[in-house]
């Protein structure tokens, strides 16, 4: 996307909308975890599934987003596609499933890395195979990088690709990639979906016919696949990792109503569902059958401010609408203390410092009024805050800001819109004030991505859309992308994370959890820092929880 513009932004971020909102994945904010927050997280852990894994059986998932493709370069709805290409294909390393921030290997036993961070060079597992029965190649490893590569290929997630070279087969087992510049994020960015391997051969034969039958080095196989009713897979006998997936097969049922998600799970009709609505939490953990399992991904509530409106150019004003919030008060009444207060205008990812290296702004109406006060609007003003219908937490937050606004004298118009369209307006830069999305996510657990989104002028973004820059910043994250040192970008990133929160060109409202819900004889529910299951380790036990 960096390489893409505008309309490249658009289709990967609207791919990234999730009808349930996320937590942050790297923060420090333990402080603000309420226990009942801090009860859901983690897997069953039921006494039934305590005991070895038992292997067999169906597993029934309802899922909010539908799987509408199967070409992991290019999902077309978001996450309904991507959870579903994460069963079927592999990348060379994966995300860890126990939710860290780390990775492991995954096709790739082993890796090294040069001096100078440019050179990458890979061991392959020895005798991998697609589900097919074909052994995967170096050759094949080469080809599906080197798509992933080229932006005219990768068109809505050519962010993730930059500095991006060449690749070299050494022998059968091993490759070399050589990238044009650092890129200190490289093996987080192969981790995800453009970059799993494909089948080099059968892609180049079949075309887009490939992705009605696709064949993938993942722990599943399509069975088959009804679209806008359910796609079904079944255990792939040549997946790498010994033993595993423990599922005969298992099903996504495309569910958009939250209600009728909740009553498969509760009759039995499915074992899992994902996009609980936060006001069914309480209810669903006073069912003994049901465990609710919150995971933090890297996903925010993020509003987005358009510097181009003059008032909201200034930075009296933008800090006096941080100072404005009662996030305690939206954390309880809407998120019923599920959330966590944000200290960084970006969503919670690795490097964050805690809470007490970089503050969160407080709840200060004192301040807020002082510093419209010194502002050139110390009588306020009005603008228009537009937001994505269907989403009940969404209209009960932005009349609560409404509220804490005019309290300092901005008047707020609110406007509900589509959401396709209020993304839309966001990507045109048609908007004062908006929710794009009904959350943001990161692709990577890092911070590169969304901080060359927001602060490099360079990549064609315009901020972000957001219509702001900062050339110092600028140069605060660049120099942070090609840092080589672990150990150095822990200490650059709060850095840019406090100079950020400084200037707050946007604001975090709220990071929150991403929520599931399973029966208590579902076992092995991790899900990585991304938010996807790992459902290669998940099992049915027998008899009652």
């Amino acid at each position: 996307m960096r390489r893409r513009g505008p309309l490249a932004a658009a289709a990967l971020i609207s791919g990234l909308l999730l009808a349930a909102c996320g937590s942050s994945g790297g923060s420090s904010n333990s402080t603000q975890k309420l226990s009942l927050q801090a009860s859901l997280y983690g897997p069953s852990k039921a006494k039934v599934c305590q005991g070895p894994p038992v292997r067999g059986g169906t597993l029934v998932y309802s899922r909010q987003a539908a799987t509408t493709g199967l070409n992991p370069i290019d999902p077309k709805n978001g996450n309904g596609d991507i959870f579903a290409d994460n069963l079927i294909y592999s990348g060379l390393v994966r995300s860890n499933p126990d939710g860290s921030t780390n990775l492991e290997p995954s096709l790739a036993q082993s890796w090294t890395i040069s001096k100078n961070g440019l050179v990458y060079t890979f061991h392959l597992r020895p005798g991998l195979k697609f589900s097919n029965g074909q052994p995967v190649t170096a050759e094949d490893v080469k080809w599906s990088l080197d798509r992933f590569g080229n932006p005219k290929i990768n068109t809505a997630m050519s962010s993730v690709a930059v500095g991006y070279g060449t690749s070299k087969v050494i022998n059968n087992t091993t490759i070399q990639f050589h990238l044009a510049q650092r890129e200190t994020s490289f093996l987080y960015d192969i981790s995800i979906f453009p970059a799993f391997i494909l089948p080099k051969n059968l892609v180049e034969k079949e075309g887009a016919a490939f992705y009605n039958h696709p064949v993938g080095t993942g722990p599943f196989i399509v069975k088959s696949f009804v679209r806008g009713s359910h796609i079904t897979f079944v255990r792939n006998p040549y997946y790498w990792e010994k033993g595993k997936p423990y599922l005969n097969s298992v099903r996504f049922n495309f569910v958009t109503n939250s209600d009728s998600r909740i009553l498969a799970l509760r009759s039995g009709a499915a074992q899992i569902m994902d996009g609980v609505p936060f006001s069914a939490i309480a209810s669903l953990r006073k069912d003994s059958n049901i465990n609710v399992q919150a995971a933090k991904v890297p996903l925010f509530l993020g509003l987005w401010l358009n510097h181009q409106y003059k008032p909201l150019q200034n930075l009296d004003v933008r800090k006096a609408m941080q100072y404005a919030l009662n996030r305690q008060e939206m954390n309880q009444d809407i998120f019923h203390g599920l959330g966590q207060i944000p200290n960084s205008v970006l969503m919670g990812l690795r490097y964050n410092a805690p809470d007490s290296v970089v503050h969160p702004y407080p709840y200060d109406v004192k301040m807020a009024k002082a510093l419209m006060a010194k502002s050139p609007y110390p009588h306020g003003f009005s603008v228009t805050l537009k937001y994505p219908a269907g989403y009940d937490y969404y209209t009960q937050l932005v009349l609560l800001m409404q509220q804490e606004y005019a309290a300092i004298g901005i008047k707020v118009k609110l406007l509900q819109e589509d959401p396709a369209t209020n993304t839309t307006q966001w990507n045109q830069g048609a908007y004062q004030l908006i929710f794009p999305f009904a959350s943001f996510t990161s692709d990577v657990v890092v911070p590169d991505e969304y901080a060359d989104f927001l602060a490099d002028w360079n990549n064609g973004l315009k901020g972000f859309f957001s219509y702001w820059r900062d050339p110092t910043i600028q140069a605060m994250v660049l120099k942070f992308k090609s840092t080589i040192s672990d150990a150095t970008r822990a200490q650059e990133w709060p850095k840019i994370q406090q100079a950020l929160m400084n200037q707050t060109p946007v604001i975090n409202v709220m990071d929150l959890p991403f929520v599931n819900a399973h029966s208590a004889t579902t076992c092995g529910t991790d899900i990585d820092a991304l938010g996807s299951d790992h459902l290669e380790d998940t099992w049915i036990a027998k008899g009652k929880s």
